[in-house]
């Protein structure tokens, strides 16, 4: 494959609905790279959002909100990181078989931003950011963005929503098998065992 650009999964969408025409640039005077430039930076984070990429993945310690938090239900509100795309969980200092760590996200109070409310305090967020790095995305995101861009130009440079519909299952499909592949780059720890279990050893 050639080094993977915006412009290599432009025309990868392109050629995936059955267009002759290629593009050199997403800024060029043609209704293709119009529709990919109009549809690709919402495609890319629609996919983001869409699986755990390993990636595009983050952890911080989230900094205080300057707001309280809602006194009734959490003890603890955070700013929401600038470059997240979807807050996936906040880390158990308890470790990966500690239950989940409950939080929400709420709108400040004068709802100009949002931001993460919780009971933990010095909250660490694992989080899905803004990867924009077309050469950091694995083979397998080029492919599904592809996909995915191409269902959102699909009807307008073909005018088929059979076409359409095609790269939508296409896209969907793709996705589905995501965590196999992301799998492909990582070996997870063993189950810690029971405490009364390691007491007897």
């Amino acid at each position: 494959m050639s080094v993977v650009s915006q412009v290599l999964i432009a025309n990868m969408a392109l050629s995936n609905i059955g267009t002759k025409s290629e593009i050199a640039s997403l800024d060029e005077n043609s209704v293709e790279a119009k529709q990919c430039k109009l549809w690709y930076d919402l495609s890319r984070k629609q996919a983001l959002e869409a699986f755990d990429w390993g990636f595009a993945r983050k952890r911080l310690t989230l900094a205080l909100h300057a707001d309280d938090a809602p006194e009734d239900r959490w003890a603890y509100r955070y700013q929401y990181p600038a470059d997240c795309i979807t807050a996936r969980y906040i880390e158990n200092p308890g470790g990966p078989t500690a239950d989940a760590v409950p939080f929400e996200i709420e709108l400040s109070d004068d709802g100009s931003t949002k931001s993460i409310v919780t009971d933990m305090e010095d909250a660490k967020l694992i989080y899905t950011f803004d990867q924009q790095q077309t050469g950091i995305f694995s083979l397998h995101f080029v492919e599904t963005l592809s996909h995915l861009l191409a269902s959102h130009i699909a009807l307008k440079l073909t005018g088929k929503r059979s076409i359409k519909g095609d790269m939508i299952q296409a896209y969907r499909s793709l996705i589905r098998v995501a965590p196999a592949q992301n799998a492909n780059e990582q070996i997870a720890r063993a189950p810690r065992e029971a405490e009364s279990i390691r007491a007897r050893m």
